[in-house]
This record gives structure tokens, sequence and C-alpha cells, in this order.
């Protein structure tokens, strides 16, 4: 029986997204071991999202002109090559390489593999489409922080060199199971309008009014959750393990006491998240609409992110951090999956990109920002800031009209 092109893109990225919850989590105490200081850590992340804005677009248009296979392939391989550097790294300086070239080769991976599914997936049944990879986020992050954990405890170079051989290893699973998805309506006069980095492509999305609100309320709430994003791991090491803010204090036991701590924090998160997706999945989205989960993701979002700033204990962190992933969980898969319906299917590949691109534009600036805050002023400061800022995108969100289809109806039915 063949299998269906969807199962094997969950299973790639699935695995993609297992490494990244290894590590992700693990980066501020990598930074650490180095004598850098939440704001070094903050450029960090900045290197790696400058190069993923810069090269998402180019990289989901060139989906669109080669086919989703080649793209995903190539991003599976950049994290194998990326990671093992990492791995390598002796000082702040090869940490900054290892990530400004994975953030390079990585960039295809999130808006092709969007790409890929609204290519198999019709309009209405899209945000259970896109749901699938919150469910593989979610996975990757319920078992990823967990491994990060264990492995992290006796080494840091571990868990690098561990993610570098899982994605070698999901290279070569792809490179044999993954099919190709846009066979048909390729624009070969896109060719020379691949660009390094091409501006008028994210005016040309902003123009489409539909599409530019979508993508407003996208970008003010992806800069909330970077600034949580960035800040998440520095909050518990600062808060529960007590380390210097100015940097440095990572003695050899406070680094084995540091990924067991924060790993199972993370590893809650990812286990809702892919609770809520499954949901997502299951039909939730039909019965209650895109635009009502746009707007409680919003609400639950802010008030969450509110209460982290101000909880004093572990536990409660925990608690709280649920309420994160319920949050992001029904709001991301629900703008995606808006997004890549208002889309022409033509340049599909390439509004992902400007998507993706957009996301990592947030990541640029949020990072330091929020470094920055948690380290001039107080651990809670970042989230009080995310806190205003989601709810500005749920007011944003109060003027969003559902995407309309033929033959179905112009408001979901609540039962």
């Amino acid at each position: 029986m063949k299998r269906s092109p969807l199962i094997i893109l969950f299973i790639t990225v699935v695995i993609d997204l297992l490494g990244f919850g290894i590590i992700l989590p693990l980066l501020p105490v990598y930074v650490t071991k180095f004598g850098g200081s939440p704001v070094i850590a903050g450029w960090l992340t900045t290197s790696f999202s400058v190069m993923q804005f810069v090269f998402a677009p180019i990289w989901g248009r060139a989906s669109d002109l080669y086919g989703r296979r080649p793209l995903i392939l190539l991003s599976l391989l950049g994290s194998a090559i990326a990671f093992f550097i990492f791995g390598m790294a002796g000082s702040l300086l090869v940490l900054f390489i290892a990530r400004i070239g994975g953030g390079i080769l990585t960039a295809a991976s999130l808006p092709t593999a969007q790409a890929y599914i609204a290519d198999v997936t019709p309009p209405e049944k899209r945000a259970r489409g896109m749901a699938m990879i919150g469910v593989a986020f979610g996975i990757g992050f319920a078992l990823g922080p967990w491994i990060g954990a264990v492995l992290g405890a006796r080494d840091l170079s571990t868990p690098a060199f561990f993610v570098a051989g899982l994605s070698f290893a999901n290279f070569v699973f792809a490179f044999f199971a993954l099919p190709e998805t846009h066979t048909t309506g390729r624009d070969t006069t896109h060719a020379r309008k691949i660009q390094l980095l091409d501006l008028s492509r994210f005016g040309k999305a902003f123009r489409n009014a539909e599409l530019g609100g979508l993508l407003t309320v996208f970008s003010i709430q992806n800069f909330a959750f970077a600034l949580l994003e960035s800040t998440f791991t520095w909050l518990i090491l600062l808060r529960f393990l007590h380390l210097s803010p100015t940097g440095g204090g990572l003695t050899n036991d406070l680094e084995r006491q540091a990924a067991p701590m924060v790993g199972p924090v993370f590893g809650i998160v990812g286990l809702t998240i892919m609770l809520v997706q499954g949901s997502m999945m299951s039909g939730l989205t039909h019965r209650i609409g895109e635009v009502r989960l746009i707007r409680v993701g919003a609400l639950v979002l802010a008030g969450s992110m509110f209460w982290i700033g101000l909880v004093a204990t572990l536990g409660w962190l925990k608690v709280a951090a649920v309420f994160i992933a319920v949050g992001s969980g029904i709001l991301n898969p629900s703008l995606s999956s808006m997004i890549s319906q208002v889309a022409d299917p033509k340049e599909r590949g390439g509004v992902m990109g400007v998507q993706q691109g957009l996301g990592s534009f947030a990541r640029i600036i949020a990072p330091p920002l929020g470094t920055w805050l948690l380290q001039r002023f107080s651990t809670g400061t970042p989230y009080f800031l995310a806190s205003g800022l989601t709810g500005i995108a749920f007011l944003l969100s109060l003027g969003l009209k559902p995407v309309q289809h033929p033959d179905a109806p112009a408001e979901p039915i609540l039962h």
C-alpha cells in the first residue's frame, strides 16, 4: 500500500524537531559555560534568526520552482552539519559560526513543510494539516528536552553530537522515503526572481488587505512569543538556580543541575502542545472556526505570559507554561492555515516563506531586547511586555474575517 506523503513528512518533521527540542533549552547553558551573559545569548539567537529571515523567503520561492523535496533535504543535511560544528565548539566564536550556518541551511524547513502540506490538503482541511506540524513540534518538545536533560547532565557536547547524528539519519530516511508533491503549476519565470533579500515580496504580501491583516497579527504575536522563548531558560537559571545575570558562575555542579532542571519544564510544554494539536487535527477547528481559535489563543497567551512574570516557584512556573502551550498550540496553526488559504497556490511557498521570514525578523529583535530587559531590570520584565503585545494581537484579531470557500457556511456551527 502506498504510504501517505503526509505521514512521511510527519515522521521527518518529528525527527527534525526532536533535535531542536534537545538543544534549544540548553543554549543559554552553553553560552554560560563559555562565560557569556544573557545579552550575549540574545545576540547568538539573533544571528541564527537573521539568517532565517534572509533565507526563508528564498528557499520558499525555490520550493515553488524546484519542488518541496530538495529543499527539505537541504534543511536536514544542513542541520546535521551545523549541530556537529556546535558540538565541537570550544568558544563563543564557534557557537556563533555554527548557529549562523545552521540558520542559513535550515531556513527552508518550516515554509517548505507548510507548503508541502498545503499541496496535498484541501482548504477546508488545511488547519488540520497545519496542526500536524504542531503535533510534531509537541512530540519533539515532549521528548527532546528530557533526552537533552539526560545527555546534558553528563557533558554538554553529547546532546549536540546526538542531534547531528539524528539529523543525518533523518536526511537518509527522507532521501529514500519522501515523495515530491509540487509537480504541477511550477512557474519557470520565477527563476530570475529568487533574490538574496527580496523585500518586494513582503510589500506585495502586505498590500493584500486580507493577507496583510493576518501577517500583522502573526508578526506581533511572534515578537511577543520570541521574548518568552529567548528568556525562558534564563528565567529558570537566574530565578531558581541563582546564577549571576552578568555571565559566568556556571560551576561543574551547577552545569549538571541545569539540564535536568530546564528539560522537564520544556518537556511539559511540548506534551501540552502535542495534546492541543491533536485536538486540532481531530476537528476542533471545523467546529469552532479558525478566527475564534486565534482570538482565544491570543487571550490565553496574554494572561499566561503575565503570570509567568510573577511566579515564584518552579511548580507554578510549570503550570503557567502549560497555559502558554495551550494558547500557542491553538493560535499558530490557525494563523498558518488562514494565511495558506488566502495565498495564491502558485505562490504559496513564497508566502509561507514570507511568513517564516517575519517570524525570523521578530526573533532578530526580540532576543537582544528580552535578554537585556531580563539582565537590566528583572526576570519578569520581558514577560510583562510580551503579555501587552499579545493583548494588542488579540485586539487586531477582532477585525479578522473567516476565509470563505465554495459551498461552505459563512461561520462554523458551534455544538
